[in-house]
């Protein structure tokens, strides 16, 4: 009988333990997730108060590898990126599912000409939460491509979200079509992105639509839209086959996107028409 009862006792007695043992690990879980966030927040707190940019990379990396939260992967991208480490920026945010992170990563994809990627990221952004910064993403990507249609469709999504958003990269993705794109300019509150208002603020009515096309493209050109420039400024060679100044534009984005031939026929057509030029030559 004896016997038995000690038994059952120990059966309970393991019964007991092993229900323990979930309860245990989460406190235990519990308190290591405590801990490191705390530590965390510590060293986020040591790279906010030094000026030493490598000691804010320091610190913010020691927060990050104890807890990723993500405003501190976000400025330590920021901190990759100022000493020209993209690689590391990208690392630390490939792979991550928050909004905000996949739109960093978006944009760092953009500033690094990969359209692809970055409309890849922007999409996964917007299907978790439709928010206007990947809709402007997804515009720019769009337009890297040279696909001003699909970036219409982003646009009138944004418009949804926020109308001056909308406007203001609606000014820039009808620069071929100056009075649209100044109406589209007309109705924001502020907009500066690629310095889009000191653009229009040099613009004058007594300009030749051919001119201000071409500047046009020159402005796509300039900030790394050179499927969209080479788009436009073969509509202008169309338009007037002997534009000189269209021919040398052209000539400038072949050559910039790596296409020696094509830059080299379209200067040679310029020299055709203003035989000046191979004396500068």
């Amino acid at each position: 009988m004896a016997q038995e009862c000690y038994t059952d006792y120990m059966k309970k007695k393991k019964i007991i333990i092993l229900s323990l043992i979930p309860i245990l690990l989460v406190g235990l879980s519990t308190g290591y997730f405590l801990w490191a966030s705390g530590r965390a927040d510590y060293y986020a707190d040591v790279s906010r108060e030094t000026n030493d940019k490598q000691a804010k990379i320091l610190a913010l990396e020691k927060s990050v590898e104890l807890y990723s939260k993500p405003d501190n992967i976000i400025t330590l991208a920021d901190l990759y990126v100022s000493i020209g480490r993209d690689d590391l920026a990208e690392k630390i945010m490939v792979g991550r599912g928050e909004v905000q992170i996949l739109n960093k990563l978006g944009n760092l994809y953009l500033d690094e000409n990969k359209a692809q990627e970055a409309e890849d990221v922007f999409t996964k952004a917007k299907n978790k939460n439709l928010n206007p910064d990947s809709l402007k993403g997804l515009v720019l990507s769009q337009l890297q491509k040279g696909d001003r249609g699909e970036a219409e469709n982003y646009l009138s999504q944004l418009s949804a979200l926020d109308s001056d958003s909308s406007n203001c990269y609606a000014a820039f993705v009808y620069l071929n079509n100056f009075k649209k794109a100044e109406n589209a300019f007309g109705k924001v509150k502020g907009c500066n992105i690629f310095g889009i208002d000191k653009y229009f603020a040099k613009r004058k009515d007594t300009q030749s639509p051919l001119y201000v096309k071409l500047e046009a493209a020159n402005f796509y050109y300039e900030h790394n839209y050179l499927q969209l420039a080479l788009s436009d400024t073969l509509a202008l060679e169309r338009e007037k086959d002997n534009y000189r100044d269209a021919y040398i534009l052209s000539s400038k984005i072949y050559e910039k996107m790596g296409d020696q031939s094509k830059a080299s026929e379209q200067g040679k057509k310029a020299a055709e028409i203003d035989p000046a030029l191979n004396l500068m030559n």
